[in-house]
């Protein structure tokens, strides 16, 4: 997939798909957003509903005559969920002419590792998905749509203790940024609520044989297991725990809210219960979910909705800097990003304090190979 198109082909291939569409938009000087994330490599999944997402919210600007008369423009970079592609892409959205605001990434490596270059541009970062305190804390110029970690630590607590019953837990993690923090609050947050937490166990990007560690937690007999890893590890390693005769509830954090989770786990991810911040058989968020799906013929997952709301968010923040008559900057659409009035999207409220949100969970269940509300 390539990751960017020459202006001109840009240009093009959007006027054929209806970007363009209304001939007045033709003729005004475009607003240019960068979205960067992971659309190919490990959890590629995650990085197309991103694109899905921010690529439909702006067909809808577009169709409905832009903003103020100008068509937005989306530059789409491939990061690979790599910190050093992050950065690189990063100066590649700053250089491109017209820039005002960047949606990216997914991960919070690489959200990190491209933070510095949109601050020393004066240009707003808005992270759909990076969960860790650390990265609204580098700039004025960062913001995220989901929780931090340390709210999320008490979600996940809750969906061990309120919603499995389970009190003494093994928690799997990924060995990178976000699992490490999570995987310390997590169990910091367990323990406060009167569990315990009999093991840790960091599990290494593309790991499939769990076995080892499925014997240990046999040898332990916990009453559940807390999984803090993306889909594809995840997946494997539910599907060998059960293999192996282990039948204790299973909880999983933010990651497990994509529909790849139970595609690649099958029966293995039966019962299992996750909290998130989007639920699409919720029947408010049906005009987005009903889009999304004539669109791409497919449910859209919490990340689609993060994304969607991050876009929401910066274009009625770049409306209202062009409707006030001001000069329209990366550094006036960050000013109305942090002082702005609060925006309703298909996640709750967005309304920034120090670049971060909070918004309330539903508990899901995976039951008959679909997410369900868990009741």
């Amino acid at each position: 997939m390539p990751t960017r198109l020459p202006f001109r082909r840009l240009l093009a291939a959007t006027a054929a798909s209806g970007l363009l569409s209304a001939p007045a938009l033709a003729a005004e000087s475009p607003i240019t957003i960068g979205l960067f994330t992971h659309l190919s490599g490990n959890f590629a999944e995650y990085g197309a509903s991103f694109k899905n997402a921010v690529e439909l919210y702006l067909d809808k600007v577009n169709a409905d005559g832009g903003v103020n008369g100008r068509p937005v423009r989306l530059v789409v970079e491939d990061d690979r969920n790599s910190p050093q592609e992050a950065a690189t892409v990063a100066r590649k959205i700053v250089a491109t002419p017209g820039v005002v605001l960047a949606i990216g990434s997914w991960s919070t490596t690489a959200s990190l590792a491209a933070a510095p270059i949109f601050t020393e541009a004066r240009i707003a970062q808005i992270s759909p998905t990076s969960s860790h305190p650390d990265f609204s804390k580098q700039s004025p110029y960062q913001f995220r749509q989901n929780n931090t970690d340390d709210v999320l630590a008490q979600y996940n607590a809750d969906t061990i203790h309120k919603q499995l019953k389970a009190s003494r837990i093994v928690i799997p993690y990924s060995q990178d940024d976000w699992g490490l923090f999570t995987v310390k609050a997590t169990s910091a947050a367990i323990e406060k609520d009167g569990g315990k937490v009999l093991l840790t166990e960091a599990v290494m990007p593309n790991a499939r044989d769990f076995r080892p560690l499925v014997s240990k937690i046999k040898s332990l007999k916990p009453d559940g297991v807390f999984l803090a890893l993306p889909y594809q590890e995840a997946s494997i390693f539910i599907q060998q725990l059960r293999q192996a005769g282990v039948d204790i509830p299973v909880g999983g954090g933010v990651p497990l809210t994509s529909p790849k989770f139970i595609e690649l786990a099958g029966k293995a991810a039966e019962g299992v219960v996750v909290h998130s911040i989007f639920f699409a058989g919720d029947p408010s968020k049906k005009a987005f979910v009903d889009a999304y799906r004539a669109k791409y013929n497919r449910t859209p997952d919490q990340f689609a909705a993060l994304a969607y709301d991050a876009a929401g968010v910066g274009v009625a923040a770049i409306r209202r800097v062009v409707q006030s008559g001001k000069p329209l900057t990366g550094q006036s659409v960050r000013d109305e990003l942090a002082g702005g009035p609060a925006y309703e999207g298909v996640t709750g409220v967005t309304k920034y304090e120090n670049g971060n949100v909070r918004k309330a969970p539903t508990f899901l269940v995976i039951r008959n190979g679909e997410f369900q509300l868990n009741k």
